[in-house]
């Protein structure tokens, strides 16, 4: 649930935010022509991008190119609020910043990206500037579209001349280009998270019902039915070749429910999780 939500705007769109909420919290959003800067105050969270789970906590930045992303906060122990600032980027107020002349780090083709976020190393140099944007919350007043635009200009340039991340410099070339979704990649990658069907598709940058669609087209079953089948195979594994506990077993294998993980492993095995165990264990002990 979002608290609070102060914001700079720029020709009508929000370029700079400050957003406070309560945790747990889940968004999903598709950035078709827009990137993204993000620097989390407070909180710990997991972002979910098609090419694995990124996650994330207080003082660390992610940096967005455009693509669909699930971002999942985490409740905090303390039961405080989380708190993050955005910076969001878009190509037309690029033009418009660098009067249509684009730097060549924007332009200057050095490979293709193969990821759609990262997450940067911790630097004073990110916290100076994040810092010097709550100041500005604190003084919306002294506030002006010449700020806004500087402030884009600094937070590019700060990123593009520094080391944080080796994947920064492809995706600033590429970064209304989005990346083609590797289909059953994605899947395999996200198989044994503890995620729906429809996280899936929010994932994929899918509607639900297209999701569904492609995924029948590509393994032939339906998606629930696949998913819990792969979770249920690897639970089998885990509980031949491990001693892990079967709590532990459910939650590796993507079941956040251990009464609904028993109960899926009883019908596809005939057999309780831990009746299943034993057996194996005495027939092993017998051979």
């Amino acid at each position: 649930m979002i608290i609070n939500r102060d914001f700079f705007d720029l020709d009508g769109k929000v370029i700079i935010e400050k957003v406070k909420f309560l945790p747990p919290f889940k968004v999903s959003t598709r950035m078709d022509n827009e990137a993204c800067f993000l620097h989390i105050l407070n909180g710990e969270s997991e972002l979910f991008i098609p090419q694995e789970k990124i996650s994330a906590k207080s003082s660390d930045s992610l940096f967005m190119k455009c693509g669909a992303y699930t971002n999942f906060w985490k409740g905090n122990k303390d039961a405080s609020h989380n708190e993050a600032i955005l910076v969001h980027i878009y190509p037309d107020i690029l033009k418009k910043i660098y009067d249509n002349h684009l730097p060549t780090f924007l332009t200057e083709n050095k490979g293709n990206s193969h990821v759609t976020a990262e997450r940067l190393k911790l630097s004073p140099m990110i916290q100076n500037y994040t810092a010097s944007l709550n100041f500005y919350f604190d003084h919306p007043s002294m506030v002006t579209d010449e700020l806004i635009q500087l402030k884009i200009k600094e937070l590019l340039l700060l990123l593009v001349n520094s080391h944080f991340s080796k994947n920064l410099s492809n995706m600033f070339c590429n970064l209304f280009n989005p990346i083609t979704l590797d289909f059953k990649k994605m899947v395999a990658t996200h198989l044994f998270e503890d995620i729906s069907v429809q996280d899936f598709a929010n994932i994929a940058g899918l509607s639900l019902s297209t999701f569904k669609r492609k995924f029948q087209q590509v393994y032939k079953v339906s998606p629930k039915k696949y998913i819990n089948q792969k979770r249920l195979e690897k639970a089998h594994t885990l509980l031949i070749e491990t001693d892990l506990r079967i709590t532990e077993i459910a939650y590796d294998c993507g079941f956040n429910d251990i009464s609904y993980f028993s109960k899926s492993f009883h019908s596809y095995y005939k057999k309780s999780p831990s009746i299943y165990r034993k057996l194996e264990k005495e027939s092993n002990r017998i051979t």
